[in-house]
């Protein structure tokens, strides 16, 4: 089955008398990229983190957030008062009050709205690497694990849409199919009479260079070879959704290529307006699925 790049995952552990909160949110990428953010104090240790994530993950860019709080009440991370900025801001107010401007006194909300006033005080960790590591391994996996069902629930939309565009793109090939005969034929007929029309009484020597002509149109304007390809790399592709091996993404993007080639060179040699339409018909189809193998994993 397939699955999407895009997804987001949430997990919560408490392990060692911290509770570990990690969400990761996936996007599109040719590879896997990881961005991790988690405590300073075990930065560290982001190694042991990706490896967790691409054990499970294959392709995609991966925001992994880990958040650490004490467990229950006491935490010691919360706002705080920085005496020093505030002091120097009431220097300054004091400065344009005595330069004339307005002396109104500014109001305590206001004070606090000032950059700087207010800031975040960390909460000391106290916490071995290892305890660290199987804590946020944990809560990683849960997020880890609620990110591929979101992946594979997108997936499942992303492969009802394939299956309905390679549907539409093989009635379109049989439809070439059952037209390239009749246009062979017409055009043979078409060389026939127009050289009937210059000639009254066409020699049979004449008569016999014109079939050698009409063959040598028929091979030039032939798709039977692109046709049998073109079936090919639709049930390759096919094949391809229902395999349970993985990523398939980048084999999906190549066979796409395959598909628009033979469906070009179908429309260069069609001279029937009808083979024509079915060609870009293809090709429309084959772009709408360029736009969405983008996001299979």
């Amino acid at each position: 089955m397939i699955r999407s790049m895009t997804g987001f995952g949430r997990g919560e552990a408490v392990f060692s008398g911290y509770r570990f909160a990690v969400e990761i949110r996936s996007v599109n990428h040719r590879f896997l990229n990881l961005n991790v953010r988690m405590p300073r104090a075990f930065a560290h240790l982001e190694s042991r983190v990706t490896a967790l994530c691409s054990g499970r993950c294959e392709r995609g860019h991966l925001n992994v957030s880990i958040e650490l709080e004490r467990e229950g009440e006491g935490g010691g991370s919360g706002p705080r008062l920085n005496r020093k900025v505030l002091d120097r801001y009431l220097e300054i107010l004091s400065d344009l009050a005595h330069m004339g401007a307005d002396g109104r006194e500014i109001s305590t909300g206001s004070l606090l709205a000032l950059p700087g006033v207010i800031d975040w005080e960390a909460e000391e960790i106290s916490m071995a690497d290892e305890a660290f590591v199987e804590g946020a391994a944990t809560a990683v996996g849960m997020a880890l694990d609620a990110l591929v069902e979101s992946r594979s629930t997108e997936g499942r939309a992303l492969l009802a849409d394939f299956r309905g565009r390679l549907a539409s793109i093989e009635a379109s090939r049989r439809r070439i199919e059952e037209l390239s005969p009749v246009r062979e034929e017409r055009e043979r007929e078409r060389l026939r009479e127009k050289v009937r029309g210059l000639l009254e009484d066409p020699a049979e020597e004449l008569e016999r260079r014109i079939e050698q002509e009409i063959v040598l149109l028929a091979d030039r304007v032939d798709v039977s070879e692109e046709l049998t390809r073109l079936r090919a790399h639709l049930e390759h592709f096919a094949a391809e959704l229902e395999a349970d091996g993985g990523a398939i993404g980048r084999k999906l993007t190549f066979l796409l290529q395959e598909l628009g080639r033979e469906a070009n060179t179908i429309g260069s040699k069609a001279s029937d307006p009808e083979i024509q339409k079915a060609a870009i018909e293809i090709k429309t189809e084959l772009e709408k699925m360029r736009e969405q193998a983008e996001n299979v994993e």
